[in-house]
């Protein structure tokens, strides 16, 4: 997944530009299949057939409201710019600017649609990603987030400049009232000296919350210690999915099961790295809990060969990558399962840990790796998954990551 393949890069530009030459093999499998069976070569990402893939070619202009830490959350309210000036099928790069401190800043992204050719995600560069909804073909919106530097979460609705007449106007959900004490417990995974069963006592409390934008702190226990943590968050448009971030680190994303149920899958790629999930009920319920329908969870044990697409940010700004990985899954519980992921840097194999969580539904995955970088994912079938990689650090990148079952 971590994709610093400079070495390839003049390559791969090429092959982008129309030359008919292939990517070398770039990976070695650190767990060899048996001699009997055949290792199976993910193909690079594609769209699939019947899928309309939206043009964001272009300028896109709006608002971009949320909370920014300085001493505690604070609102923030400015205007956001947008220039996406390259698209390849579904992936896509540009510049954004906004006001900051009386100046105007302006970073590079690169991003991502979903084989829906609905969702996106994208990485920005010093820092800073956002999951966003494509919710016409003039009118999107993203939910960036930023754990450090300051710590930022907004919502940013932006319209294309070139829209004639009005846009889509989303039908918004009613939203939840998230206000007051949540308790409960937490379960999954922490690196030390590898991943690690974690399992902890939690509670959240919601101090303040205006339509989709909340805020407050959460507590918990971390190496026998009690930590207490600022976060802000934003629900969806759908009124039942929430993100969140945390200062100084630290992030998640949230499923609202009832009025008195939540659950979130919390990752912090910064030391400790973890992944767990976040089972939270009010602590004024009255009402018997929801009961858990628990999906079969696909087992992906064992090894997998995949080929990675996307773009890297380098001094001459984002470049695009392919290179090809293997990914071993060792352990599965449940909804919680680990591994490593092998890949060559610069000539030299590459190994690192990661940890993931299934959806309750069973057919999405939310990861981290240690020392950086995450993914959300989706199992296509028995023998092929799809995740998006992003990595905030530097070198920052985003990729479409395919594998499919080595036999």
């Amino acid at each position: 997944m971590k994709l610093v393949l400079l070495f390839i890069l003049l390559v791969v530009m090429v092959i982008f530009a129309g030359c008919t030459s292939s990517t070398p093999p770039l990976t070695t499998q650190t767990t060899p299949a048996t001699p009997a069976s055949a290792t199976l070569v993910a193909t690079p990402a594609a769209t699939p057939a019947g899928t309309v893939l939206p043009n964001l070619v272009g300028n896109w202009t709006g608002m971009s409201r949320g909370y920014v830490e300085a001493s505690g959350y604070q609102a923030t309210d400015e205007v956001i710019r947008i220039n996406v000036v390259e698209q390849t099928d579904r992936l896509f790069k540009g510049q954004l600017s906004f006001p900051e401190n009386g100046s105007q800043v302006i970073k590079e992204f690169a991003g991502v649609l979903g084989a829906d050719g609905k969702t996106i995600e994208d990485v920005e560069y010093p820092g800073g990603f956002s999951d966003g909804v494509v919710i016409s073909a003039d009118e999107i919106e993203l939910i960036f987030r930023d754990q450090a530097k300051p710590s930022t979460i907004t919502i940013d609705s932006l319209k294309r400049s070139t829209a004639s007449g009005k846009t889509a106007t989303p039908a918004i959900q009613p939203m939840p009232d998230l206000l007051g004490k949540w308790n409960g417990s937490s379960k999954g995974y922490m690196d030390t000296s590898g991943y690690q069963v974690a399992r902890d006592i939690m509670s959240i409390n919601v101090t303040g919350q205006t339509d989709r934008l909340f805020k407050g702190q959460v507590t918990f226990v971390l190496n026998k210690t009690v930590v207490t943590k600022n976060f802000a968050g934003v629900i969806g448009l759908d009124g039942k999915t929430f993100k969140t971030v945390e200062n100084p680190d630290g992030f998640s994303d949230g499923v609202i099961l009832s009025a008195d149920e939540i659950e979130l899958t919390f990752r912090d790629n910064v030391y400790p790295s973890r992944v767990v999930i976040d089972s939270l009920r009010r602590s004024t319920a009255t009402s018997p809990g929801v009961p858990f329908a628990a999906s079969v969870m696909p087992d992906i044990f064992g090894n997998w060969s995949g080929i990675s697409t996307g773009y890297m940010k380098t001094d001459s700004g984002y470049q695009v990558i392919q290179g090809t990985m293997t990914m071993n899954v060792t352990e599965q519980a449940d909804r919680l399962l680990k591994g490593h992921i092998d890949y060559v840097i610069n000539g030299s194999p590459v190994t690192k840990e990661f940890a993931g969580v299934f959806g309750r539904d069973g057919k999405t995955i939310e990861t981290v790796e240690y020392p950086d970088g995450f993914s959300n994912g989706v199992i296509i079938s028995a023998d092929e998954i799809q995740l998006i990689y992003r990595n905030t650090d530097n070198p920052s990148d985003i990729a479409i990551d395919t594998f499919k079952r080595s036999r």
